[in-house]
């Protein structure tokens, strides 16, 4: 978790300006790493069993006790373990969302082992010529072997806001529900779980299939959860749906190449269907947290995909030209500068 400085710290180096402030984040990149390794070694796993000693941790890990125990103690010292006469254990946070099934640790590993990466090699490019070589999209088409890994950090990043979500939608009955660039369908399971009767179909690459498939076996949904591999650009959607989602895909496309994506997304849609665009819009943030978290999310859509974070003014006037008209906007506590847009086929 971050280092939270204390009263004198901040005074110090916040308020004073007494001394680099910049230590905090060089100390919030490292621990990044950190758990980022501790994750590919499988550490927080190795204790859940409870409290166990170095010795111990290394031989299950097949580690060096004297180059295990630094990494052990950063991470007592960031919070996500904890030692006792000897003995590390996991703390309470670690536990909940880095070893839970609906936690975040999946997503973190994503980010450890593909985007940061990727971001290391194209950012210079990216920041001077406004876009990288070649798209994270496209880096994972030629490392096919990666695309699981992507679709299962994508899964693990929805989880924390899926039954929110899903929670505002008005889906119910024997809707028909589709899911746009859907890819690990965990929002699609979610609405189906919370709704017995609605039918949710995932369009997306043929590399998400198995992950979305997998996601609606697990939640025990398959029989009302299918998945249709296509181009949505280019791909027929289908027609009648009574509901559409488009979610975290808008960033990935300029305002030409969204109003065209919302026209086809209208024409699959029943006369009084609804659209749900759920992204990191810009314009959005209202706490310092959020402003940084939409800053982060800009900074990162332009390193692999070109894009930014679009201005939700912006969006609004896309789906007008797509012939929808915006009925709500709703934000969310639990997921900062992220807005859900509620737009319906104009008359």
């Amino acid at each position: 978790m971050p280092v939270v400085p204390n009263a004198l710290e901040r005074l110090i180096l916040l308020r004073l300006n007494r001394a680099p402030g910049p230590v905090l984040d060089l100390v919030g990149g490292a621990a990044e790493r950190a758990v980022g390794l501790a994750l590919e070694l499988d550490l927080f796993a190795a204790l859940e069993s409870g409290p166990t000693s170095l010795a111990d941790l290394a031989t299950r890990l097949d580690c060096a006790p004297e180059g295990l125990e630094p990494l052990c103690d950063f991470l007592v010292a960031l919070g996500y373990l904890v030692r006792e006469d000897g003995r590390y254990a996991n703390t309470e946070m670690t536990a909940a969302w880095l070893l839970d099934a609906d936690g975040v640790g999946p997503w973190l590993a994503f980010w450890n082992d593909v985007v940061f990466p990727f971001w290391e090699a194209q950012a210079v490019t990216a920041v001077r010529e406004g876009a990288p070589r070649q798209t994270l999209y496209e880096w994972l088409d030629d490392h096919p072997d990666r695309w699981r890994l992507a679709h299962e950090g994508f899964r693990a990043a929805a989880s924390v806001l899926a039954p929110t979500v899903v929670e505002r939608l008005d889906v119910a009955g024997d809707a028909r529900v589709l899911d746009v660039g859907g890819g690990h369908g965990l929002y699609a399971a979610t609405i189906a779980e919370r709704h017995p009767t609605v039918q949710v179909e995932v369009f997306d690459t043929e590399p998400a299939r198995e992950v979305a498939l997998e996601t609606a076996r697990e939640r025990g949904v398959e029989a009302r959860v299918s998945f249709v591999a296509g181009d949505y650009t280019t791909d027929s959607l289908g027609e009648g749906y009574d509901a559409a989602l488009l979610f975290n895909v808008v960033h990935a496309h300029d305002g030409p190449e969204s109003v065209a994506l919302f026209e086809r997304v209208r024409e699959a849609l029943a006369p009084d269907g609804r659209l749900y665009v759920l992204d990191q819009f810009d314009g959005t943030a209202r706490t310092a947290l959020s402003r940084a978290t939409v800053g982060f999310v800009g900074l990162t859509y332009l390193v692999t995909l070109g894009q930014r974070a679009h201005d939700v003014s912006d969006v609004s006037t896309w789906l007008a030209e797509a012939g929808f008209e915006v009925q709500d906007r709703r934000s969310f506590l639990t997921a900062p500068g992220v807005s859900l847009v509620v737009a319906t086929p104009a008359n």
